[in-house]
């Protein structure tokens, strides 16, 4: 994953529409979702495979000295939860003299910071809970788990709990929900729409130096825009042949299961007149 600025305005405008009870924004046009099929084409993550799911009441801190060699402080925990700077201060250089196990370490705190810092990132933007770092004991086994599966669980989650008024920030992988808001709506994306690069995932081409992002629009700007959006200006249809024959294998995993007539991407609201 490469840098890309969170336009905070676009990403207001498209809770405002978002609805816990169907999980789908409500559009004039219809309404649509984020769907697995974008988490994969768009980011690359597995989709298909083992659940994500283990125990909750294990020994945090016990864990973490088994998995990262390094065990946190009363201060420095908290339930499950540790600081991704107490991360970034134990783990932040690696020794050409470190051995097998040292250098797994390394990986697996490196991993942890991912997955706090962009995977699964809370409202505070600098916490990451360790009961992820249970499913990263075993690399081999780590790689079978569905991933990508539980991003967009928990950024479903997190939009649900956006919508309340009186919650002030979102958490979650806002940038997958910023990029497929620029796939999916052309009239919300940048001016110039970057081409795809060949053998990456399709919002690798969002990373690229040089493009506009977009990062001074005002809220009301993106609400006029949703507002006034005709069903033809979204797309509806999954991921053409000509984006997926450049994507690379990890892209494709579970592509079987993206039958445009089993799970949709929208449902485009029929005209009542």
């Amino acid at each position: 994953m490469g840098y890309l600025k969170i336009n905070a305005s676009l990403i207001s405008a498209l809770i405002e529409r978002w609805r816990p009870e169907t999980h789908t924004f409500h559009m004039r046009c219809g309404e649509c979702t984020i769907t697995l099929q974008d988490v994969s084409v768009l980011l690359g993550i597995s989709v298909d495979g083992l659940p994500l799911i283990g125990p909750t009441n294990l020994d945090w801190a016990d864990l973490c000295e088994e998995l990262l060699g390094v065990r946190p402080q009363e201060d420095e925990i908290r339930g499950s939860v540790v600081k991704l700077s107490w991360l970034a201060h134990h783990f932040a250089q690696i020794n050409n003299d470190d051995d097998e196990e040292q250098v797994r370490r390394f990986a697996r705190a490196w991993i942890l910071r991912f997955i706090g810092g962009v995977l699964f990132v809370d409202k505070s933007s600098n916490k990451v809970s360790l009961r992820y770092l249970q499913f990263l004991r075993d690399f081999e086994e780590c790689g079978r788990y569905a991933w990508g599966a539980a991003v967009l669980g928990f950024l479903y989650r997190e939009m649900c709990n956006a919508t309340d008024y009186k919650t002030k920030s979102i958490g979650g992988m806002c940038i997958l929900l910023q990029m497929w808001a620029w796939e999916r709506c052309p009239t919300l994306a940048p001016k110039r729409t970057p081409s795809q690069v060949e053998n990456t995932p399709l919002g690798h081409r969002w990373l690229r130096r040089g493009n506009q992002h977009i990062g001074n629009d005002d809220v009301r700007v993106f609400r006029r825009k949703l507002d006034i959006m005709k069903r033809h200006e979204f797309v509806w249809e999954p991921y053409p042949s000509t984006v997926i024959s450049l994507l690379p294998p990890v892209c494709l995993v579970g592509n079987s299961s993206f039958n445009p007539l089993s799970f949709p991407t929208a449902y485009p609201l029929k005209n009542k007149n």
